[in-house]
């Protein structure tokens, strides 16, 4: 476990897996390469301190509650984008 200053610290890089970033504003992408690498430690419950704001964040990330702040909005865009590309899994006939 490190300090919340640690992965503040850490730019993200998870943005480059999106197949279309584009659908990302300009100021979207800064927030997730911003907080992407301390919400991702938060998830992972790796943060020694977090904050208030970031127990928040963590809540409302995982249980898709309505965002309160564009970090928050950010992220829960790049989850739904991430998950838009997921291929879909076709079942097999059998014969």
């Amino acid at each position: 476990m490190l300090p919340r200053e640690h992965y503040l610290k850490q730019p993200f890089q998870g943005h480059r897996d999106l197949q279309n970033p584009e659908a990302l504003t300009s100021a979207q992408a800064r927030l997730i390469k911003k907080h992407g690498s301390l919400i991702t430690a938060l998830l992972n419950d790796d943060v020694l301190n977090p904050s208030l704001s970031d127990m928040r964040t963590v809540k409302i990330i995982t249980q898709k509650s309505t965002p309160t702040n564009p970090v928050e909005q950010a992220w829960l865009k790049y989850e739904a984008l991430l998950a838009e590309q997921k291929p879909k899994r076709r079942l097999k006939r059998s014969a």
